[in-house]
């Protein structure tokens, strides 16, 4: 569908983004999670959209504020919240993702929770999984997890994990012994800083 139908959906207090899906947004078939039985889907391509709450959301080179549905697969996509049973990211972004099932491939996430995470070439800031599956290097800032299985190597620079199994090099900076210690250290630092200042004034 081209970009100039759209204008009439939209009023100048919204500056050009979706609040709510238009009712011009075409169908499409997309299959449900479980029985894999087809079911219609909103389908966003290229357009923005704010609030997102739906069954199946499909968007292809979109945007989107808030997605809140039970499957969302997402395609050179973009959004700020998301919040699925199931969610599918393919060369997309989100700052904040959480979903029992999630598949990252090509893409990055800020903040990505989930009960099984499976990455793929993509980079988390701050990652929180019951069970991590990475088919290439995992490189996260913060990773808590029961178990990761890597065929590469894991990267991160704080990691609490159960089981780690890499087909590479682990690399750690700081584990739950070592951030203690910092902590504790950086603690100890503050409390002698703050009994000399005392003193001094």
């Amino acid at each position: 569908m081209s970009t100039e139908n759209i204008g009439r959906d939209v009023t100048d207090e919204q500056d050009g983004q979706f609040s709510i899906v238009s009712d011009d947004i075409p169908d499409s078939v997309r299959k449900r999670d479980t029985d894999k039985h087809a079911t219609a889907a909103g389908e966003l391509l290229r357009r923005d959209a704010g609030d997102v709450q739906a069954d199946t959301v499909a968007m292809e080179r979109s945007g989107a504020e808030r997605i809140d549905a039970q499957r969302v697969t997402m395609k050179s996509s973009g959004a700020r919240t998301l919040s699925a049973r199931t969610a599918q990211l393919d060369n997309s972004g989100a700052v904040q993702a959480s979903a029992e099932r999630m598949v990252l491939q090509g893409s990055s996430a800020v903040i990505a929770s989930a009960d099984e995470m499976r990455l793929a070439r993509s980079k988390v800031v701050i990652a929180n999984a019951g069970e991590m599956t990475a088919e290439h290097d995992v490189r996260v800032g913060m990773l808590t997890t029961g178990s990761v299985k890597s065929q590469g190597d894991v990267r991160a620079t704080v990691m609490f994990a159960g089981d780690v199994t890499a087909g590479g090099d682990v690399n750690v900076k700081f584990d739950a012994p070592s951030a203690f210690a910092l902590g504790a250290g950086f603690a100890l630092v503050l409390i002698l800083l703050r009994g000399l200042l005392r003193r001094v004034f």
